[in-house]
């Protein structure tokens, strides 16, 4: 009985990561497929420059994984198929020593688990922030043919800054953020916005207003040590696939929350007087330094 017990425990041992594996990521899933909410994109995202070479080394980079996974385990592997053959299973009983080593090995599992639900998480949450932040990106690039500069994930000190579009008057440090709609029909595509909350259909916001409100002054604050003189920065929410409604209440504060449609914004001037081309390109200049040099 005893040799019975050990070798199932081991049996059981030996499948149990992929099974731990598997019942995380089947978890996960379900848990997304209850919550019940879904994506406010609509439109297609065409690709960005060099899309299909990034495909292509993501796609690599997994294979290049892959084989360095297959030639970690190919030592083990031999190992156990040379030894396995040779352990007398019928006299083999488990001391307290491998019951602890085992005990042990399962519970560093369980800590792998519990890190990696997470991640698995945070990568989800970034795959739907990346697809905002292009559909935002294609709707504000067309501003440019109406003489705007517009430029996206520039980095910051310990952040990034979305979108920042240079505008006549202005510029505007655009925040994205990508929400899922709960249920369907229009009503669960609706948000208002009062000036201080961001009012969804079942919840409420106010740390989008707050991070873009400090992201703009940020970029303020550079601008103003780059130029030597100050630029008006003004802060944006946008919510791409959600219709926005305001009160007028909405208008008086300092962050202004959209869609990425609503161009007008950027063509407002309110009494600002207008950049000259040479502000226009030192700002330019300005955000052109944030970004990283090209290294091999």
């Amino acid at each position: 009985m005893n040799t019975l017990i050990s070798i199932t425990v081991l049996l059981i041992f030996m499948l149990l990561p992929l099974l731990i594996s598997g019942g995380a990521v089947f978890w996960q899933r379900r848990q997304r497929q209850l919550d019940g909410r879904r994506s406010p994109l609509k439109e297609k995202l065409v690709h960005l420059p060099g899309e299909q070479l990034r495909q292509r080394m993501l796609d690599l980079s997994d294979r290049i994984d892959t084989a360095n996974l297959l030639l970690a385990i190919i030592g083990p592997g031999v190992l156990l198929v040379i030894l396995l053959p040779r352990v007398q299973w019928a006299a083999l009983r488990l001391s307290w020593v491998d019951w602890g080593v085992i005990a042990l090995a399962a519970a560093f599992c369980g800590w792998i688990v519990i890190r990696l639900l997470p991640i698995y998480r945070e990568w989800r949450n970034c795959k739907e922030g990346m697809q905002a932040e292009i559909a935002v990106a294609q709707k504000l690039d067309r501003l440019q043919l109406q003489g705007f500069r517009v430029f996206h994930d520039i980095p910051a000190r310990d952040f990034n800054l979305d979108h920042v579009v240079i505008g006549a008057t202005a510029v505007f440090m655009v925040e994205t953020k990508s929400r899922r709609k709960p249920g369907t029909g229009k009503e669960s595509a609706q948000v208002s916005y009062d000036g201080q909350c961001i009012h969804f259909p079942n919840w409420k916001e106010m740390r989008p207003l707050e991070q873009a409100r400090a992201q703009a002054r940020w970029l303020k604050d550079y601008l103003h040590g780059e130029l030597g003189e100050d630029v008006p920065v003004l802060p944006v929410v946008c919510l791409p696939g959600w219709f926005v409604t305001f009160t007028k209440q909405a208008h008086q504060s300092d962050v202004r929350v959209i869609n990425p449609g609503f161009h007008s914004l950027f063509s407002e001037t309110a009494g600002r007087a207008p950049l000259s081309d040479t502000q226009r390109n030192r700002i330019v200049h300005a955000l052109l330094k944030q970004y990283p040099e090209t290294v091999d």
